[in-house]
């Protein structure tokens, strides 16, 4: 990305009350990563619930397996993305996620939640409690830009800064300080794929 690009910008950055700088250095490289190596990328933003009716564990083992298992699937299918995820938490007993998906833009068009649905509802075995509900425990976070919905996925060309600016405020609201610092003591709050 251009380095006059909003979302490269000092002011977005420096305010280091209101968002985590270390979150949101990994999500620019990860998205500067894939816009060098891709003209377009397919960028995906997830929330991931635990079912209301348990009390979920305290640690991040059940969201990483999913995590691990969705990116090997995804894998398999040819669709090698690099991610960043963060756990919230604000006044649920369970814990949240946030995920950001980066994807080739040229290998896949749009986003289809129903694989990741299926294979959280497997994850949420190890969690006692859980009878089998999943539905709305994935949700694609709606996005517009300039008025035209975007709820599949955006795709964000090389050459288009404004979207890449759009974007960029996405991860910054991962980066946000509000609903982080409550994990238990050595639980991880973000995670990221290697470059």
């Amino acid at each position: 990305m251009d380095s006059n690009n909003r979302v490269l910008s000092a002011d977005m950055v420096i305010d280091s009350e209101a968002y985590r700088i270390d979150i949101w250095q990994k999500f620019q490289e990860r998205f500067t990563a894939m816009l060098q190596r891709h003209s377009q990328v397919l960028v995906v933003r997830l929330l991931v619930r635990f079912p209301e009716e348990i009390i979920a564990q305290a640690d991040n083992r059940c969201f990483q397996h999913w995590m691990e298992t969705y990116r090997r699937d995804l894998d398999r299918n040819r669709l090698t993305p690099h991610y960043l995820w963060v756990r919230e938490q604000h006044c649920s007993w369970n814990a949240h996620y946030h995920v950001i998906l980066f994807f080739d833009g040229n290998a896949i068009r749009y986003f289809r939640k129903e694989r990741a649905e299926e294979l959280w509802g497997q994850a949420l075995q190890s969690q006692e409690g859980y009878f089998g509900s999943k539905s709305g425990l994935i949700e694609v976070c709606p996005a517009s830009y300039m008025g035209i919905p975007m709820n599949q996925g955006i795709c964000v060309s090389r050459s288009d800064g404004a979207l890449q600016n759009y974007v960029g405020d996405l991860g910054l609201y991962l980066a946000k300080t509000v609903t982080k610092g409550s994990a238990p003591c050595r639980v991880r709050e973000f995670g990221y794929s290697l470059l």
